[in-house]
């Protein structure tokens, strides 16, 4: 509880939520700016709000390198809360999207 205090003390937007599941995978796209190949690992975690049945994706940036998404663990356990700490969230057609901060873990309630 120590660690969501200190989010909040800090200032940053938290969701508390129901794990219902979490995948990683390799995202790949050529930049605008270097008109480069570039890659990134990240993982999304569906969380489930208290008191609704509304789901939230939640990405986390876990590697600015491509890696094998195998390799990545994902810390979580399926029907544990955990608290994130957003960088952005947005509701769109009944399903939110949320964007977590930099360098952040989720952090088991």
């Amino acid at each position: 509880m120590e660690k969501v205090k200190k989010m909040i003390d800090e200032g940053h937007v938290v969701l508390v939520g129901e794990v219902r599941g979490a995948k990683a995978e390799v995202v790949r796209y050529v930049s605008k700016r270097t008109g480069q190949k570039e890659a990134f690992v990240k993982v999304t975690y569906v969380a489930e709000l208290p008191g609704s049945a509304v789901p939230v994706l939640v990405e986390q940036v876990v590697s600015d390198q491509e890696l094998d998404p195998s390799t990545v663990k994902i810390a979580t356990v399926k029907g544990k809360w955990y608290a994130f700490a957003l960088a952005s969230l947005s509701f769109e057609r009944g399903t939110g999207k949320a964007r977590m901060l930099p360098l952040s873990e989720p952090v088991a309630l």
